[in-house]
């Protein structure tokens, strides 16, 4: 039989345009789904994503605060020892903080 033969019967021939019909929906049904479930996957991965950043920026900012927070317990110890009169470089060498540091917080012990 010859293409156009084919063509010819095919379109007359009811049960095959229904089962043409048929292919078509399911073939896009097929690809509906495809594209549903493409972007059902897209959105975990970017919940993945945002879940794993925050708990990066999390532990980051934990890690910041105590690292703050020993800072800020340096400095509370060195206005101590500086209002017992105890020598800067000695000071700077028990708490890590810098002579300029010290330097700075002797001239606002003072004022407080």
């Amino acid at each position: 039989m010859k293409r156009t033969e084919i063509v010819y019967s095919t379109r007359e021939n009811k049960e095959i345009k229904e089962a043409v019909k048929e292919l078509e929906i399911v073939s896009r049904s097929e690809r509906l789904r495809r594209i549903a479930e493409l972007r059902e996957k897209a959105i975990r991965d970017e919940q993945s994503a945002m879940a794993l950043a925050t708990e990066r920026g999390v532990e980051q900012g934990m890690r910041l605060g105590e690292k703050n927070g020993e800072h800020n317990s340096k400095i509370e110890i060195a206005k101590n020892l500086l209002k017992e009169n105890i020598d800067e470089n000695i000071i700077s060498r028990v708490t890590g903080l810098s002579m300029e540091e010290i330097e700075n917080l002797r001239k606002n012990i003072g004022r407080e």
